[in-house]
């Protein structure tokens, strides 16, 4: 699943898309899935990243995500490291007449993925 090939130094948020919908996802410290960056586990612990990989690989198999991956977060602020990811956890960025993933959250709470 995930050629992960894991770089990155200090926090790391592991993300995907829904394959059902499409939204960007992140993983939670249950390893279950939100379209809410702010519920994101975020992590340096070596131990928990393995967990977080093999976590998503089953919910690849699952065919619950697509796509999962690394990014960095920058430890001053709690938010990806890197604008695309930035970008990213807004959802789309243009879509008439239908709320972005963060603003249907904010309405409605966030959509959860799992695989129980």
């Amino acid at each position: 699943m995930s050629s992960l090939k894991h770089k990155g130094k200090g926090p790391q948020v592991m993300t995907a898309n829904g394959l059902r919908k499409g939204p960007a996802v992140y993983m939670r410290d249950d390893y279950s899935w939100s379209t809410v960056y702010s519920e994101a586990l975020q992590t340096e612990d070596e131990a928990i990243i393995t967990a977080m990989d093999k976590a998503a690989q089953s919910a690849s198999e699952a065919n619950l995500i697509v796509g999962a991956y690394f990014i960095d977060v920058d430890p001053a602020t709690g938010e990806p490291a890197r604008y695309r990811e930035r970008f990213r956890m807004n959802g789309p960025s243009f879509d008439p007449g239908r709320p972005t993933h963060i603003e249907h959250a904010e309405k409605t709470g966030p959509i959860h993925l799992s695989e129980t």
